[in-house]
């Protein structure tokens, strides 16, 4: 997914529930626009922005591809 394209969540169920959990708290539930801000190095991090908040976390790219998306 290209930096900064913006994409709906539509699938939480394949990540661990314990971040899941925090996704949602944080307001990265199904149905949200997000997109990528940054891309760290070495398959660092990726900082990714929910954009009706602008609430930005940082999760393992391991745990980003088990995100399912929408590309509107």
């Amino acid at each position: 997914m290209p930096l900064h394209q913006p994409v709906l969540i539509s699938d939480l169920t394949r990540i661990d529930d314990r971040l899941r959990r925090r996704m949602i708290a944080l307001g990265f539930y199904e149905g949200c626009s997000v997109r990528i801000k940054r891309r760290a190095i070495f398959s660092g991090p990726l900082t990714i922005e929910q954009i009706e908040h602008q609430q930005m976390i940082a999760i393992r790219r391991c745990d980003a591809e088990q995100i399912g998306v929408i590309v509107p």
